[in-house]
């Protein structure tokens, strides 16, 4: 790839390439470490809103819908999830990669977006025409109503997805915000209101999401304005699909490691089975999901970067997510108790997702590493490792996880999860390796690492009488002020003295490992 971090570009907002193009390779390393987790963190705070809200009107959704309803709702989602992977071709990232380039960037990624919008709706066509057939492999028959609307909401998020890594790269906030808003509160605020106002199944739901997501792609292809394909844009199309197509088989495989899960339950154990694993799975992956927005948000200042610094902010950014996980394990898997009485009526058994929820939350562990592998081969543009890689990685799982739902049920699940992450994360980190080897994280980070999934693990076995609850109470928020304290040391190092001797107790600041 092109050094094309050397010099400015006029029409490149300023808050990407500052710090990046000027000074030594240790300033653009201290600014870039301040950027990714300052202005990137607004971004991934208004992509965190979809997720936010989802776990807000969860108490609501499992006390309207039967479990059986929300089982469904929660299967359709899945469907949905894959679709989009296989639809964007994970074009999003080749936008994001185009805009950096200096031939005409901007200009050449709104051609992308328009190849995004011609994939999705292809991949819609197929999807439906065929959905009679999946459906009922996966006995999620008649395929009507959610599964059906599941389908466009699939190509709508697809579609957004591709907008979206063009406005990101432009530096567009408050189109990123208004985007954003109405696939998060827009969406969870119409899905309910139709359960509510129209009937009482996955269908309304379901149609919710796909309205929301309907006027929010309007929005971002109002803001992207795509361009016409022309023939001399050919050889640009086609070297964007061989960077981004490599990707999609990861892609669904990546969804077969997130997701498989739910549709195995489903298969094997009923939707009253994925209702409650889906209400464990939005408690214990709250960091897993935030840590792939985070990624997201960064492939722009990770593109941008020279190659001097780019090994530095890799490494240093990677240990600085191990530091933050530190204590938002413990503190999600203190605190399970109390959201899932608040999430979920006594009918789901909320007693018995415990250690559901902490396998999940540990997963995020191997999950940051992988991610940090996978931005070292997704710079350098070996997209086939990672593909390859994943593939392997999630047929593995999906074979473990068929196996243990049968021994183990809900917690088989979720143990399958993790060692489906920690062999991707093996894999990756050995390619990645080959390509651009990374500062190893101290031990002492890594032994924290290790000790605070133990804990959290541990944390299972408390019994729930009051005085442990109000231990889980007071260990949720010390977890809380060590996230904010460690979070705060990242974006101003070394400004609040206090702040920074805190968080050099959890990990090595910015710069000195």
């Amino acid at each position: 790839m092109k050094e094309e971090a050397a010099t400015t570009r006029t029409d490149e907002p300023a808050a990407i390439t500052t710090g990046f193009v000027h000074g030594r390779a240790g300033s653009e390393t201290s600014a870039a470490m301040r950027g990714l987790f300052g202005r990137d963190s607004i971004y991934v705070g208004f992509w965190g809103l979809q997720l936010g809200f989802s776990a807000l009107i969860t108490p609501v959704a499992t006390r309207l819908l039967s479990s059986e309803s929300y089982g469904r709702t929660m299967a359709a989602t899945a469907v949905m999830q894959v679709l989009v992977a296989v639809g964007s071709l994970s074009l999003q990232a080749a936008v994001q990669r185009q805009y950096a380039h200096q031939d005409d960037g901007p200009r050449q990624a709104r051609r992308l977006v328009t190849l995004a919008i011609i994939v999705s709706l292809a991949t819609f066509v197929v999807a439906d025409l065929t959905g009679p057939a999946w459906s009922s492999l996966l006995r999620l028959e008649p395929y009507d109503g959610a599964v059906r609307y599941a389908v466009a909401w699939a190509a709508m998020t697809a579609i957004s997805n591709a907008a979206l890594g063009w406005i990101r790269s432009r530096d567009r906030l408050r189109a990123f915000a208004a985007v954003s808003l109405l696939q998060s509160v827009g969406a969870a605020l119409l899905s309910l209101a139709l359960i509510v106002l129209v009937r009482r199944t996955a269908s309304e739901f379901i149609l919710g999401e796909l309205l929301a997501q309907v006027a929010a792609v309007l929005v971002a292809l109002l803001v992207t304005r795509p361009l016409r394909i022309r023939r001399a844009d050919l050889t640009m199309v086609r070297r964007g699909l061989a960077f981004a197509s490599v990707l999609a088989p990861a892609a669904v495989a990546g969804l077969a490691l997130d997701s498989a899960d739910r549709l195995i339950i489903q298969h094997g154990l009923g939707s009253t089975a994925v209702a409650r694993y889906s209400v464990a799975y939005n408690i214990g992956a709250i960091p897993v999901i935030l840590l792939a927005v985070l990624d997201s948000s960064w492939w722009p200042r990770m593109f941008a970067l020279s190659r001097g610094a780019r090994s530095a902010v890799m490494s240093q950014s990677r240990n600085a997510i191990y530091a933050l996980l530190i204590p938002t394990m413990i503190g999600i898997s203190a605190g399970t108790p109390f959201a899932l009485a608040a999430w979920v009526p006594p009918r789901y058994h909320p007693g018995g997702l415990l250690l559901v929820v902490a396998l999940l939350s540990v997963s995020s562990l191997p999950i940051a590493g992988g991610l940090a592998a996978t931005r070292v081969l997704l710079v350098a543009g070996a997209t086939r490792s990672i593909a390859s890689r994943t593939v392997v990685a999630s047929g593995l799982t999906v074979a473990l996880t068929v196996a243990l739902v049968s021994a183990l049920k809900l917690n088989g699940a979720a143990l399958a999860t993790l060692l489906g992450f920690a062999l991707l994360h093996a894999l990756l980190a050995r390619a990645a390796g080959a390509v651009q080897p990374l500062a190893r994280p101290p031990l002492s980070l890594v032994a924290k690492c290790l000790a605070a999934a133990l804990i959290a693990v541990g944390l299972t076995q408390l019994p729930t009488g009051v005085p442990f609850l109000t231990l889980r109470a007071l260990i949720a928020l010390a977890c809380l002020a060590l996230f904010a304290s460690l979070l705060c040391d990242l974006i101003a190092p070394r400004r609040f003295p206090r702040v920074s001797l805190i968080a050099s107790r959890v990990h090595l600041v910015p710069g000195d490992d």
